[in-house]
């Protein structure tokens, strides 16, 4: 049991080093970043004798609108990559408590299968997302009037077919435990 304690204390920390260095990436871009036409959005930190690049690239669904956000003086990365953010950050969070509850101990437990079940939703919810945000998007800026000219945006491939995969697994695994925990509480009751 320590060695679980211990591995999940670890990936605790790697999971919150991973997050705040996820935000403060974007914020930093979002600030002081370059938008490229080819929907990247870089920054270079030159110091003296240290060196750093930081980009965003929109997944392939999302380019045609980036480019056409930009080429509308919109900001694509505030628009897109902030919603993009929002996904990240609930899956860092549920596997944070996850392994939290690993490091106290708690393996079997209904609040690891919450987390379990909250992670496989993210990612079933991710892929409404990815479809369905570019064309809320386009709406919300051709009603509000800020342009008549951008297209509505429906985008559905290959990732979100991974994510349909991953989260279905994961929303079953979790599925399956709660099925364990109930068969097991069944026996002690039998005994």
């Amino acid at each position: 049991m320590t060695k679980i304690s211990l591995v999940s204390k670890y990936i605790c920390a790697l999971l919150l080093a991973l997050a705040i260095l996820q935000v403060t990436s974007h914020a930093l871009l979002l600030c002081f970043g370059e938008l490229t036409t080819e929907g990247l959005s870089q920054l270079s930190i030159d110091f003296y004798l240290f060196s750093s690049h930081i980009s965003h690239q929109f997944p392939h669904g999302w380019l045609d609108i980036s480019q056409a956000l930009m080429s509308e003086n919109f900001n694509a990365l505030a628009i897109l990559g902030t919603a993009e953010l929002i996904p990240y950050l609930l899956i860092y969070y549920f596997l944070f408590k996850l392994f939290s509850y690993y490091q106290r101990g708690q393996i079997f437990t209904v609040a690891n299968i919450a987390c379990l079940r909250n992670i496989g939703k993210t990612l079933l919810l991710w892929i409404l997302l990815n479809a369905f945000y570019p064309v809320l998007v386009s709406l919300i800026i051709r009603f509000t009037g800020l342009s008549n000219k951008l297209a509505i945006y429906l985008n559905i491939g290959s990732s979100e077919i991974v994510y349909l995969i991953s989260g279905l697994v994961i929303y079953v695994m979790a599925w399956v435990m709660t099925l364990a925990i109930e068969l097991k509480q069944e026996q002690e009751l039998v005994v």
